[in-house]
């Protein structure tokens, strides 16, 4: 085991007499925890997604130029890298030219960022089973290495705002099996994944790659939704979400508040 991971594992209180952090707790949880949402799914397990069972999308696509407009005026520089703001992202972040501008995560408003960026701020808000929502910045050169996600109870979605002219040389792979996805970005298209699948993404263009990557619930039945909700509670009051509030609240200068305030 590496020296992030013994220090990630170790983060947070143990709880008496188990000696485990919640951390360590829901990741031993999380294969009956994905088992039982999946039992009651609404759509397939699949790693790309049919985007016609969301409507949602179709509005975002509409409104891509303003949303492309309010992030590129944002500029990378003013985008911190999200190896920076999140410790636990430690290993997929170790390329510092991976960067996020966070509007909304895991029931909270991100205010001074969301003043930057009121139209998409505003788009956002219309997704059914929001989860997170940001300016995903990749820069010329960056590497994301493969990985996956945290729970199949939630999708990932990306509309390409401002992808590199050479597409070939920008794009991610997605393992489904023995299915290869090559993914790539072209302005104003968007694609939903499952990050559950073991995915990884390359800029080996001269240009930076804008996207909208938002994170929403995967539709469930009842019993499903009620466990997404048991989980993502116990996310949105963890050390992982702690810890990003407030190195945003440092890059911002000002607090993030619950959604609802």
């Amino acid at each position: 085991m590496n020296k992030w991971q013994q220090t990630l594992n170790s983060r947070g209180w143990k709880i008496p007499f188990v000696n485990k952090s919640l951390f360590q707790i829901g990741k031993e949880l999380r294969p009956k925890i994905d088992a039982a949402i999946m039992r009651n799914s609404l759509i397939p397990d699949a790693a790309v997604q049919d985007k016609s069972f969301f409507p949602w999308i179709a509005e975002l696509e509409s409104n891509w130029q303003a949303i492309r407009d309010e992030a590129v005026r944002i500029r990378a520089e003013d985008i911190p890298s999200l190896g920076d703001i999140s410790f636990d992202h430690g290993r997929i972040a170790a390329d510092r030219r991976w960067r996020a501008f966070f509007l909304k995560g895991y029931g909270y408003r991100m205010p001074g960022n969301a003043a930057r960026a009121p139209v998409t701020a505003a788009l956002i808000e219309k997704v059914p089973g929001l989860v997170t929502a940001n300016f995903s910045v990749m820069e010329a050169g960056g590497h994301i290495p493969r990985h996956w996600g945290m729970t199949k109870g939630m999708l990932t979605y990306h509309l390409a705002l401002k992808a590199p002219r050479e597409q070939e040389k920008c794009r991610m792979h997605i393992e489904e099996g023995e299915r290869l996805h090559v993914m790539h970005w072209q302005d104003g298209q968007s694609f939903l994944f499952d990050d559950m699948f073991n995915h990884e993404v390359w800029n080996e263009s001269d240009e930076d790659r804008y996207i909208l990557l938002i994170q929403i619930k995967r539709p469930c039945r009842f019993w499903g939704n009620l466990i997404q909700e048991m989980f993502l509670k116990g996310v949105r009051h963890s050390r992982f979400v702690k810890d990003i509030r407030k190195a945003i609240e440092r890059e911002a200068g000002k607090g993030a508040t619950p959604a609802g305030a």
